[in-house]
């Protein structure tokens, strides 16, 4: 990428002598009561080019200030939101006791024991397979 970079360098540093020697002739710009000495007509683009290229750089500085305080003021807006969220789930959690889930069968065993019935112990019953009888087809 850095020879990349220096070959488009190289480039752009060819072009403008090129431009310079194509436009060596000496010119005079005036300006309503001023008028400036007589300057090779490269110099004169060139400073036109450059006063651009400053004016330019100053508006995008102010837009560039301008987002940047948009972007500060938008994170303190997240981080006061943030705390407001915290403080509602704190006081949700006060307010509601976090339920654990439970398994069906101790649902139904918690609701008969405060009924007041008891159930006993479940045995596992293990059935071998047994396979059904096939029935034959009349056709």
């Amino acid at each position: 990428m850095a020879i990349l970079k220096l070959l488009v360098g190289l480039v752009v540093v060819f072009l403008l002598v090129v431009f310079a020697i194509a436009n060596m002739e000496a010119v005079a710009v005036s300006f309503y009561f001023y008028k400036t000495p007589s300057v090779p007509l490269f110099v004169v683009i060139f400073i036109s080019l450059l006063i651009g290229v400053m004016l330019a750089w100053v508006l995008v500085i102010g837009e560039q200030f301008r987002l940047r305080n948009q972007v500060r003021s938008k994170d303190r807006r997240i981080k006061e939101l943030e705390r407001e969220l915290e403080g509602l789930e704190d006081r949700l959690a006060k307010l509601v006791p976090e339920e654990r889930p439970i398994a069906p069968e101790q649902k139904v065993s918690e609701e008969l024991e405060q009924e007041g019935e008891v159930l006993p112990a479940a045995e596992p019953s293990f059935e071998p397979f047994q396979e059904k009888p096939k029935e034959s087809r009349e056709d």
